[in-house]
């Protein structure tokens, strides 16, 4: 496990981003990634210095952490990555076999040219990455191309309660999902799927696209490994 005194020093530039917002988006790379494991402490201060700012935009975006699920803070014992339990991840994966296939019927509906074009624009690049080699960086990102992918995909629905509750379950999972993708079959997986996306959508099919969307969700929980399996996992990652 890495210590926080191990972790990178990263230095936060001024940009049209805030500096919370900033430490936010490394935490959750470095938690995706395990370099900060299921059930590490986090100490503001530690990260205040390896980030070298003040520890306000570091509680700020621990918040924004707690608020995604993928921190947890226990009065008396503090803040730690959150470790979730297979019961929780079933559930998690429950509750995007309903909300999933109802965004992917609503944005069928809806969807523009524009919207389309944007989408399959995310698909090439897709497919360019998962013809690199095997990587964690290529695994990283392809991960991020597949949420882009699906955010994409449910936006024409317009329903963005629906929206935020989804990318909320996705970002609670994240590290999961991430190490499933490092796998030499599932960007093969990926882009099928997402090709049988695509042209319902250009059918306007919304009824065949929930059905597969429920269908892949299905199998893809079948294919979750145990939460012990995962840790195994998460250390050949880092060898």
């Amino acid at each position: 496990m890495t210590r926080l005194s191990e972790l990178p020093v990263t230095t936060i530039k001024l940009n049209n981003k805030r500096m919370s917002e900033q430490i936010f988006e490394q935490l959750c790379d470095w938690i995706m990634d395990g370099t900060l494991r299921a059930g590490q402490k986090i100490s503001e201060d530690e990260l205040a210095d390896r980030f070298g700012v003040s520890r306000m935009p570091v509680r700020e975006a621990v918040r924004l952490l707690s608020a995604k699920g993928l921190v947890e803070s226990i009065p008396y014992i503090g803040t730690t990555v959150r470790v979730l339990t297979d019961h929780e991840v079933r559930e998690i994966y429950l509750l995007r076999s309903v909300l999933e296939p109802l965004a992917s019927s609503k944005a069928a509906e809806y969807i523009i040219d524009v919207e389309l074009e944007q989408l399959q624009n995310i698909q090439t690049e897709l497919e360019k990455n998962a013809k690199l080699p095997l990587s964690l960086s290529t695994s990283k990102e392809l991960y991020r191309l597949n949420k882009e992918f699906h955010m994409c995909m449910y936006a024409p629905s317009r329903m963005n309660t629906l929206l935020k509750i989804i990318d909320g379950l996705w970002d609670s999972i994240a590290n999961i999902r991430m190490r499933i993708a490092y796998t030499s079959i599932y960007p093969q997986q990926m882009q099928h799927e997402h090709r049988d996306y695509i042209h319902c959508l250009k059918q306007r099919d919304g009824e065949t696209l929930a059905q597969i969307v429920k269908k892949n969700l299905e199998f893809h929980a079948k294919q979750i490994p145990s939460i012990d399996k995962l840790f195994e996992m998460d250390q050949a990652l880092h060898q």
